[in-house]
């Protein structure tokens, strides 16, 4: 059996943002923010779900305040920020990477970044892959971004590139997806998925269901 999991991006969405969401998905083992969520929705995931939440910023500084009270800016509780991380979850032995914002196109954006920045980023994240690599057969089992690779699923207008640095992350480690948003896909037979070398490349947006592959049975719990 494979690892169901949540998936969601960029808008609240009703179907989820329901009193109903642990009727329908209770069944699902976490929750992954692939960005531009307010606080509060994340919140009401892990709350309603009680599943663990990872997620990533997207590229705007509004969204920590957005579902704030005071407009105060905060992160989300009960929920774990990947951007720039490489973790390991306890429960389901999947180990997670996370790249937040976009490609930079504005001023006084902080979750916008160069190509450079990017490179720095994922550079720092490189010994703890090779060490996973090492002490269990694999780098990364799960990307999560705000904007795609370039290229691969994104658009040609400036605020909607991907990363150029991606493309080359994800052929070195090899995750078996990397799941992003950005993108908003509003058409239901405009492409979602792609592939990269190995990687399952999904934009997620709104929401996906999805269900991961078990990782090796020796790290699983």
């Amino acid at each position: 059996m494979g690892i169901p999991i949540l998936a969601v991006s960029d808008e609240t969405d009703p179907r989820i943002h329901s009193s109903t969401v642990r009727e329908r998905l209770g069944h699902v083992r976490m929750v992954l923010g692939c960005g531009d969520l307010p606080t509060d929705y994340l919140e009401f995931l892990a709350d309603a779900l009680n599943r663990p939440v990872y997620y990533v910023l997207g590229n705007h500084a509004e969204e920590l305040r957005r579902g704030a009270m005071r407009g105060d800016e905060r992160k989300p509780m009960g929920a774990t920020d990947l951007g720039g991380r490489v973790v390991r979850d306890p429960d389901t032995g999947l180990i997670l990477a996370g790249v937040p914002g976009s490609p930079k196109y504005g001023n006084h954006e902080p979750a916008q970044y160069t190509d450079w920045e990017i490179r720095i980023m994922l550079a720092k994240m490189v010994p703890r892959l090779m060490w996973n690599r090492l002490r269990h057969g694999r780098a990364l089992d799960v990307l999560v971004t705000h904007a795609p690779p370039r290229g691969i699923g994104d658009r040609e207008d400036v605020a909607h590139r991907g990363y150029v640095p991606l493309v080359g992350f994800v052929r070195w480690a090899k995750p078996s997806i990397h799941l992003h948003g950005h993108i908003h896909l509003y058409d239901r037979n405009e492409c979602r998925e792609f592939r990269l070398d190995g990687t399952r490349i999904i934009n997620v947006f709104p929401y996906q269901v999805l269900e991961l592959d078990d990782p090796p049975a020796e790290v699983r719990r």
